[in-house]
């Protein structure tokens, strides 16, 4: 008896008996040798952080939608151009923070200006760990009025260490900043002033 067919076209492309899942440098390098199966996995695995992501930047649903979609198209029709990367997630980031950049340009005077030029916003839950402690709910209401009251650029630092786990490297390259120690002593004012400020 034969074997049943897939039920969709991409599970085709899926070799069956996988014991593991392949790691960021693997999937990559498979889309990059045209897996149209990796290219379909990297979006479905990164479509919702990315947009959360993208939504904090510009605050525009149909500007960030865009974004990501001009993102892959680029990247499926770049693929083999684009150099290997072993972070998947900070790399598609890198690339729809300048997406949103490029797009905003574009249609300069008839949209609002991106959010991280207004505040980079966002709020902790109960579930969320940062400065090494248990909050409960008091607490956290407390720490996401501190936050408000944090730059934009020392925002976006917390964002992207808390929320990311991005190294100090990655926040470095996204962010624009000179070197690593800048980008230290940024993170450290940030947690100096929460930490002063929940005293």
């Amino acid at each position: 008896m034969s074997a049943p067919y897939p039920k969709y076209a991409k599970d085709a492309l899926v070799p069956e008996n996988t014991s593991k899942t392949p790691s960021d440098s693997e999937l990559w390098e498979q889309f990059r040798k045209g897996s149209d199966a990796a290219f379909i996995q990297i979006y479905e695995q990164y479509f919702d952080r990315l947009y959360a992501y993208g939504m904090r930047i510009s605050m525009d649903e149909s500007l960030t939608k865009d974004a990501i979609q001009e993102v892959f198209f680029d990247l499926k029709k770049l693929r083999q151009k684009v150099g290997p990367t072993d972070h998947i997630r900070f790399y598609l980031m890198k690339c729809l923070k300048r997406k949103l950049y490029q797009l905003q340009s574009h249609w300069e005077g008839r949209r609002q200006p991106l959010a991280s030029e207004q505040g980079f916003d966002f709020v902790l839950s109960a579930e969320q760990h940062l400065i090494d402690q248990q909050l409960d709910q008091a607490k956290v209401a407390a720490l996401n009025r501190a936050i408000s009251l944090l730059s934009t650029r020392k925002k976006e630092i917390i964002y992207y260490f808390f929320y990311e786990g991005l190294s100090y490297a990655e926040i470095r390259d996204l962010m624009g900043m000179d070197s690593d120690h800048s980008t230290r002593n940024l993170m450290y004012k940030a947690l100096g002033f929460l930490r002063k400020t929940l005293g």
